[in-house]
């Protein structure tokens, strides 16, 4: 198996809203670049966890793609956060790496 890449600020990621269904044919996901990498102990409003900063520049929902929230942030858990479902986060996959 494959190791998925480590994320780190300035690369191209896709966020799934739903991981379970990253394969299906109705995905809702948005796609940005990493912006910062929160940090649970002294962010203001995200606490509970680690979050990826991500500036969305696409929206895909239900397969279809959607305008709204394109220039908005959004806050997915950092990959391998434990989840209130069981199991661990990893919803969100690198597209392209930041380029040094």
């Amino acid at each position: 198996m494959k190791k998925p890449h480590t994320i780190q600020v300035g690369d191209l990621v896709r966020s799934y809203d739903f991981p379970d269904f990253q394969d299906d044919k109705r995905p809702s996901f948005v796609e940005g670049i990493v912006e910062a990498i929160t940090d649970h102990e002294t962010h203001p409003t995200f606490r509970d966890c680690n979050r990826y900063q991500i500036h969305v520049s696409r929206r895909v929902f239900g397969g279809k793609e959607r305008t709204d929230q394109i220039g908005v942030r959004v806050f997915p858990p950092v990959n391998g956060t434990p989840s209130w479902l069981g199991g661990v986060t990893e919803g969100v996959v690198v597209l392209a790496k930041k380029e040094d």
